[in-house]
């Protein structure tokens, strides 16, 4: 019940974290941002998260979950609040951007570090797989409540409702509901620079995999919206196609434990590679909403199979008692590629569109899925770990 506990709590700052992403970028639109400046405010909410999210792990290795849980959530609150406060200023966008980029990394890995704390061998990936459900369906209704809110309610309320949806799981963790397990005691053998954590093989591809699929999800969500618009779609229109994304994200999740006992993880990380590239590629080259919601819900299955399986591949392949740190490594790859990308992309965008933006990812997602395919650059199905069993050999074995 605990692990369900906090996949609930999860998911109210998962919908606050989703309808950030939308609120934002619709409200700097409205606000006549060129595309310059929305790629600043992409890299902006990337940097602290990239400097960060190392520091994050190792904080919840060493000092336990809840400080950084409380400092993550209510901080996030904070600066979702301070566009409410100041408003019709694209300044104060930079400022709650790169607040929220600073505070969202600490909740972020801390919660996927505390999942695979509360599991054990029989139970880490189906509790992965439920955080991942859980986080879908608050991507789901981030995106639908915030194009809504704005519709009925406009910018600053929609601001002040997300910020209390990231405050409540922060008061819940504050005031201790919730009684956490310690960290794991760290042996000073262990006590290195992450960069040792590069000499295994299996982490390295866990890296890059995580860091292109993660980077994919975060521009569609920043990026389309600013197509919508583009091509006169209402907010409620674009929340709607956003949410038919994260749809597909909990239906192909519910599956992903059988295809993992049928197919190797290349394969199945190949195909959904090479889905979300289509997508990529072919949303920038239509304008009918029925057509983008068939598109969006496409990549939806490639993205959303993508993510909890490099997410358990990470925990697994880490030692345990850099669980933490190797969450943290994974998210500061996928911060790195949002602040380059956004930013050699955006001035692009100032004379051609989304267009760059969207076939950039497409490139990456191809190199991905070619990765996946390529005999050269497979790696041995057996964990780098020793004594752990790959997590979906684990299933179908127990």
């Amino acid at each position: 019940m605990k692990v369900y506990t906090v996949v609930v709590l999860a998911l109210l700052f998962q919908t606050s974290y989703q309808g950030n992403i939308v609120l934002t970028t619709l409200y700097a639109v409205h606000l006549k941002a060129n595309p310059g400046f929305l790629g600043l405010i992409v890299a902006l909410s990337a940097l602290f998260p990239m400097i960060l999210a190392i520091y994050s792990g190792r904080m919840s290795d060493r000092i336990g979950f809840r400080i950084p849980l409380v400092f993550g959530m209510i901080g996030s609150a904070t600066a979702l609040f301070l566009p409410y406060l100041v408003q019709n200023q694209l300044y104060i966008l930079l400022v709650s951007q790169s607040l929220f980029g600073l505070s969202q990394i600490f909740t972020i890995v801390t919660i996927q570090n505390l999942i695979g704390t509360l599991s054990d061998a029989k139970s880490y990936s189906k509790n992965f797989s439920t955080l991942s459900q859980g986080t879908s369906i608050g991507e789901l209704l981030g995106s639908l409540v915030t194009g809504f809110s704005i519709d009925r309610f406009q910018y600053g309320m929609t601001y002040v409702l997300l910020s209390a949806l990231a405050l409540i799981p922060g008061i819940v963790f504050l005031i201790n509901v919730i009684k956490l397990p310690k960290p794991a005691k760290v042996n000073v053998q262990v006590k290195k620079k992450f960069l040792d954590l590069f000499g295994s093989r299996s982490l390295r591809k866990t890296f890059i995999t995580s860091g292109i699929i993660l980077t994919g999800v975060f521009m569609f969500e920043f990026y389309f919206p600013v197509y919508g618009r583009s091509i006169h779609l209402s907010a409620s229109l674009i929340g709607i196609i956003l949410s038919t994304n994260t749809a597909a994200y909990f239906i192909v999740r519910l599956f992903v434990p059988k295809l993992m006992a049928r197919y190797s993880e290349d394969h199945v990380l190949g195909i959904c590679f090479l889905l979300s590239a289509i997508g990529f590629l072919l949303i920038p080259l239509f304008k009918s909403f029925y057509l983008l919601i068939v598109l969006s819900f496409s990549m939806g299955l490639g993205l959303g199979c993508c993510q909890p399986l490099s997410m358990a591949m990470a925990y697994h392949s880490s030692p345990k008692e850099r669980t933490g740190e190797v969450l943290g490594i994974r998210l500061t790859v996928n911060k790195f590629a949002q602040i380059v990308v956004p930013i050699i992309s955006g001035p692009m965008g100032g004379a051609l569109g989304v267009l760059p933006v969207f076939w950039s990812n497409a490139a990456l997602f191809i190199y991905g899925g070619w990765s996946m395919f390529d005999k050269r650059t497979k790696s041995s199905s057996s964990p780098s770990v020793p004594g752990k069993m790959s997590p979906w050999s684990q299933k179908v074995k127990h």
